[in-house]
């Protein structure tokens, strides 16, 4: 069965979790003593699972530990229970999630997969891309205070996690991206001043979404702080390739050659 690009990408960026974690433990191990380099980059790179029973101890893991999560916040979260709940041993868990960061990582990319495969899916609500990103933010924002302490949960780990897990993060923020840009141009094409302002309404939301979750401000805040965020989305592309030309550093200017000093 022929799939959509959305979800060519919500697969992808599911497959590619344990490999970025790889990378990122081994660029971790790369500040340690020479001497302890090899073995610290061992213990920490997640395995990659390959077969269905690999996948399915993931999976479970995974479901496992958003129920913790959801019923207890992230303090609730404690590796020895996750494996028990999960039916798999310790060392089962610690192959294919050496921290709690790793857990939560990997929820966080699963759940925005999950997303882009839904939106992929259905058709967009709204006339015009600002009004289509701004249902889909407010759609999450939803979703985010119906599951408070999973959100602040997997909050905290985008914004207060080492950079040893960029890589992960990195991914999480493109599909997050993917499933923005595909609402956006409601399945067809995103200009690219459209795709540029993009990543600022996701910020908006990110934000707005913090300051919820510690108090500083109510739903209606939140939810109208999304709002005007996404009004950038209005601004014509001429108008937005103009901050884009401002923004970028100038151009050193060519120094004369032989034949203009002659």
């Amino acid at each position: 069965m022929t799939r959509t690009a959305g979800q060519a990408a919500a697969g992808r960026a599911a497959d590619g979790l344990a490999t970025a974690g790889s990378r990122a433990a081994a660029r971790s191990a790369g500040t340690r003593p020479a001497g302890t380099r090899a073995a610290a980059a061992q213990a920490l790179r997640p395995a990659v699972p390959s077969t269905p029973a690999q996948h399915g101890r993931c999976d479970r893991i995974l479901q496992a530990a958003t129920a913790m999560l959801s019923a207890g916040g992230e303090d609730a979260l404690q590796m020895k229970e996750l494996s028990q709940r999960a039916d798999v041993s310790v060392a089962t868990l610690y192959r294919y999630f050496p921290a709690k960061d790793h857990v939560l990582l990997a929820i966080t990319l699963r759940r925005y997969a999950d997303a882009l495969r839904r939106v992929s899916a259905e058709l967009p609500r709204g006339e015009t891309v600002r009004e289509r990103v701004t249902s889909q933010l407010l759609r999450e924002l939803r979703a985010a205070q119906r599951e408070q302490q999973l959100t602040t949960a997997l909050s905290r780990v985008l914004t207060e996690t080492s950079r040893t897990y960029s890589e992960m993060i990195e991914r999480i923020e493109h599909v997050h991206l993917a499933v923005l840009e595909h609402v956006a141009g409601a399945g067809g094409p995103v200009t690219e001043p459209q795709r540029q302002v993009l990543p600022i309404a996701k910020d908006s939301f990110a934000a707005a979404t913090r300051r919820w979750l510690a108090g500083v401000s109510s739903p209606a805040q939140a939810r109208f702080e999304i709002i005007v965020g996404c009004r950038l989305l209005d601004l014509p592309d001429a108008v937005v390739q103009e901050d884009l030309n401002r923004a970028a550093p100038p151009v050193p200017p060519v120094p004369p050659g032989p034949a203009d000093a002659a």
